[in-house]
């Protein structure tokens, strides 16, 4: 049992490190009418997949094309639709790499479940990737992320982004 799970262990870091090495951000891609956009909606998951997986200090020469062609993926795509809060500016201000995991893990989750429509279940989930994606290591030491990191494996992070976008939304 115990091979088993370190057979296992090692298959799952060995398959993580490969998403990471094979990744490459898109190119020649052209965003104008819905169709286009549509057609990318399997790129942008991966993107941010990556985004999540991947400290910043690594593949840095990446990073900055899977940003912009997110960024304009999103901002021109009627699939996905966010909407910021007061408190995403809060918890992202200090690396501007957390905001993009905030806006990829919002729009992911939404092209995963295009039925949601529930504001607090997708602020909820954008900041559960922002959450991984300070775990996975190369972020400046960020005091109100861990405090969230705590909530969350407590289960109150939902309680936290409702309390939130009540008070300050």
């Amino acid at each position: 049992m115990k091979k088993q799970f370190l057979l296992l262990a090692f298959g799952l870091v060995l398959a993580g490190t490969a998403v990471a090495q094979t990744y490459q951000a898109p190119t020649g891609y052209t965003l104008k009418a819905a169709e286009d956009y549509a057609r990318y909606n399997a790129q942008v998951i991966e993107a941010v997949n990556w985004l999540e997986a991947t400290p910043p200090t690594k593949e840095a020469a990446q990073r900055q094309p899977t940003n912009q062609f997110l960024m304009q993926w999103m901002t021109g795509t009627p699939a996905v639709s966010v909407q910021l809060q007061e408190y995403t500016a809060e918890i992202t201000a200090k690396d501007p790499n957390l905001l993009m995991l905030f806006l990829g893990g919002w729009s992911r989750y939404q092209l995963q479940h295009p039925e949601t429509k529930d504001a607090v279940l997708l602020n909820t989930e954008a900041v559960k990737t922002v959450l991984k994606g300070y775990q996975a290591g190369g972020y400046k030491r960020n005091k109100k992320i861990e405090s969230l990191i705590a909530l969350n494996d407590k289960g109150t992070l939902t309680d936290w982004v409702k309390a939130q976008m009540k008070s300050k939304g």
